[in-house]
């Protein structure tokens, strides 16, 4: 049994703004939120090879 597809509906909804900032969907993080993320995640990664490297030359 085939079935043939002729039309497809895509239904939408676009977020109000509110003070000319575009509304969050869940789980969306503003770009100033974003980069501060980034920024811990690298300090944090910066931190543990700095450690590791203190381990190696310990040994």
């Amino acid at each position: 049994m085939t079935i043939e597809v002729r039309q497809m509906v895509i239904k939408s909804t676009v977020g109000a703004e509110e003070n000319g900032a575009p509304q969050l969907l869940p789980g969306q993080t503003d770009q100033p939120e974003l980069e501060r993320l980034r920024e811990e995640i690298v300090g944090e990664c910066v931190a543990l090879f700095e450690q590791r490297l203190r381990d190696l030359r310990e040994r």
